[in-house]
């Protein structure tokens, strides 16, 4: 039996990842592998649609399954870096409603990743960035 991953053992509420939106993943990469030893390697989720952009997975160590976290290319030229935390909800849909209600903006919908659950991205009235995360079930 493997050991659990951080989102199987966070519960409604907790932070369950970690994703870093990178204006220069290169340079992220080399920064944090010498920051904090992460090694950055690639990762493509079962299911996910050819020739998006690439997921990378920070590991502490061989023997690091799950990872310190993620990485992604920013999506928009003179986007800035920055971290976005994950919290798991019981319900994706129905949290990202709740949140639209209380002057959220959607910045990434709802969308399945097989074996990761179901994922968004919402700014908050302030304009702090924050994910939702459904685990599967």
């Amino acid at each position: 039996m493997s050991e659990p991953t951080q989102s199987q053992c966070a519960k409604p509420g907790q932070f369950s990842w970690n994703e870093l939106i990178a204006s220069n993943p290169q340079a992220a990469t080399d920064f944090y592998g010498k920051l904090f030893g992460w090694q950055a390697t690639a990762f493509s989720p079962p299911g996910m649609p050819a020739g998006g952009p690439p997921y990378t997975l920070f590991k502490s160590g061989a023997n690091d399954e799950m990872g310190a976290g993620g990485m992604v290319p920013a999506p928009a030229p003179g986007m800035p870096s920055q971290w976005v935390p994950y919290v798991v909800v019981e319900n994706a849909d129905a949290t990202l409603a709740k949140a639209s209600e209380l002057g959220a903006k959607v910045c990434v919908p709802v969308m399945a990743i097989q074996g990761v659950g179901r994922i968004a991205v919402i700014q908050d009235p302030q304009g702090a960035t924050i994910g939702i995360h459904e685990p599967p079930k």
